[in-house]
């Protein structure tokens, strides 16, 4: 049984998806843990969306940052810190920038979404302003971080003969972020016009809109769901009756979140092209069709609307994908097994 320490500088909901895998392995008997919040940051993280793990002397670090938003010398300090990098937004290109004895280090982690498991502590409340976050999440979400455990994103392939066609998505504001203020408004903008054709062209066949918010009633009122229908909770419930979901690209060009949870449902997806990798077999025409411009993304879903069978091979593909490569505990023990060969990443 391996014997692993986890520590991080925060408790970042963007680590709440290794931390599940970890615990997963750890209910199956395969490794045990202990934690350590370094809120001093005494091994100099560049930034909270890093989780170390300390196994058999090495030092493994799971970097969930969206892109490669800091300046290549701070990433190449985080990787001096570790035996072995995995990142969830992954790029030879960039990689290739770096000394070759730390991009050597590199490798994909896969995609990512909020989830969560029982005695996850990156999801646990203690003082009074996580409380306060707890209060905002579950008004937010519709339930508490910690109901959103892997059962409630996976779903069996169904065949249907009519498919219907899914995308909820938000606004960012251009203001918050300055440094990136020309391709928040890139995203916006795409964002509304996908909305908009894919309820023009499918009408009751469609389910999403834009989530509430005041930069969205300011832009696009008329494609603004309410707010409860806009709630996580509710959205699963969406997201699992759907059968095509519509995915695009998040800061930094990273791959969303709603995708990782799309491959978790087993459902067929378009989605914006990808500009980072990720580990397995993951094709496209076999598990997504991706898209660069709105009118394509059209063209792609009005092909799997016609063709059922299609949509069905594609869920089939995704439940496959998910079960090797994404599935929490799954996510983590091919990490492991590629440091450590005997570590049965298939059991």
């Amino acid at each position: 049984m391996l014997e692993v320490t986890l520590y991080c500088i925060g408790k970042s909901p963007h680590l709440s998806m290794p931390v599940t895998g970890f615990l997963m392995l750890e209910k199956q008997g395969r490794l045990r843990i202990t934690w350590e919040l370094d809120s001093e940051n005494r091994k100099g993280f560049p930034y909270s969306l890093i989780l170390g793990a300390y196994v058999r002397g090495k030092r493994i670090l799971f970097d969930m940052a969206d892109g490669y938003g800091m300046p290549a010398e701070e990433l190449s300090r985080a990787v001096g810190q570790s035996d072995f990098y995995f990142r969830r937004s992954f790029s030879k290109e960039q990689n290739s920038q770096l000394p070759k004895e730390l991009s050597q280090r590199m490798y994909p982690l896969g995609f990512h979404y909020h989830v969560s498991c029982q005695g996850n502590f990156m999801d646990q409340v203690f003082s009074f302003s996580e409380w306060r976050k707890e209060l905002f999440q579950i008004i937010f979400n519709g339930a508490s971080r910690r109901y959103f455990t892997p059962e409630r994103f996976e779903c069996e392939p169904r065949k249907k003969d009519t498919p219907s066609v899914l995308f909820y998505t938000r606004l960012w504001d251009p203001e918050a972020i300055p440094a990136l203020y020309d391709s928040i408004l890139k995203i916006n903008r795409d964002r509304i016009s996908l909305v908009r054709e894919l309820r023009n062209r499918y009408g009751s066949r469609f389910r999403g809109g834009i989530q509430y918010s005041p930069l969205a009633l300011r832009q696009c009122r008329e494609l603004v769901v309410n707010i409860r229908d806009s709630q996580r909770k509710r959205y699963l419930r969406a997201m699992r009756e759907a059968d095509i979901c519509v995915g695009s690209t998040g800061l930094h060009g990273s791959i969303g979140w709603k995708t990782g949870e799309y491959i978790a449902g087993a459902k067929a997806i378009v989605n914006e092209a990808f500009q980072y990798q990720v580990p397995g077999d993951f094709q496209e025409g076999v598990h997504y069709l991706s898209f660069t411009h709105v009118e394509e993304c059209i063209k792609q879903v009005d092909g799997l609307m016609e063709h059922p069978q299609e949509v069905y091979a594609m869920k089939c593909a995704n439940k496959e994908y998910y079960e090797k490569y994404l599935r929490p505990d799954r996510l983590i023990s091919n990490a492991l097994s590629r440091v450590f060969p005997d570590f049965d990443a298939g059991r």
